[in-house]
């Protein structure tokens, strides 16, 4: 949690920074299909449909340069089968990614980190559900921190955004007790396909 609010109080220079610079900002919404795998020391998973939704910020830096800001509810996880059967993973995290953007002429370009604070989701076996926990004990999920790396191509049409996207997990999402007492490993990766509708600027 302490990471987690280090990482907010650095995103608001930032944006207090891109402000000064230019009065350019805007805002949006945004919604897409999010194609959620993992990687690492579980293996012959499959990837799990699920979506991302949520809002973000543009403050441009000159014409062409901007940074780029969100606050994103995202689904990532995993299919696997398990003795036979369909189990499911899906953990909800809440998403900031912060990325330096490129656009020019109706292109869109953006790359840069990503923080993500696990907050609920369901796994699915046998026909039941149960509810994800988040932490660092055997006893839990995942880990509660996720962080990686982010890139999103796009295009534009006026007000209207349609964009591809691949998140890269960089952080083990096993709990840690877990994680130190069995020696295994996994990182969230998602292919994304997004569109956002922007209103401000230019």
């Amino acid at each position: 949690m302490k990471k987690f609010s280090s990482f907010l109080i650095l995103l608001a220079l930032l944006m207090s920074a891109a402000t000064s610079v230019s009065g350019q900002v805007r805002f949006g919404v945004k919604a897409g299909l999010n194609l959620a795998n993992i990687s690492g020391d579980i293996t012959d998973t499959k990837m799990n449909p699920t979506f991302m939704v949520g809002g973000q910020a543009e403050f441009g830096l000159s014409d062409a340069l901007g940074l780029g800001v969100g606050l994103q509810l995202h689904g990532k996880g995993f299919k696997i089968d398990l003795d036979g059967e369909n189990a499911t993973s899906s953990p909800l995290y809440i998403q900031v990614p912060v990325y330096l953007m490129y656009r020019n002429s109706g292109f869109f370009g953006g790359v840069g980190p990503y923080v993500g604070f696990g907050v609920g989701g369901k796994s699915k076996f046998s026909g039941e559900s149960q509810s994800i926990s988040f932490g660092s004990t055997v006893d839990d999920d995942f880990s509660s921190l996720d962080f990686g790396a982010g890139l999103e191509l796009g295009y534009e049409f006026g007000s209207l955004r349609a964009s591809a996207s691949y998140n890269l997990g960089l952080s083990n999402v096993i709990p840690k007790d877990a994680a130190s007492g069995f020696d295994i490993s996994a990182r969230h990766n998602v292919i994304g396909i997004a569109l956002a509708y922007l209103f401000g600027g230019e």
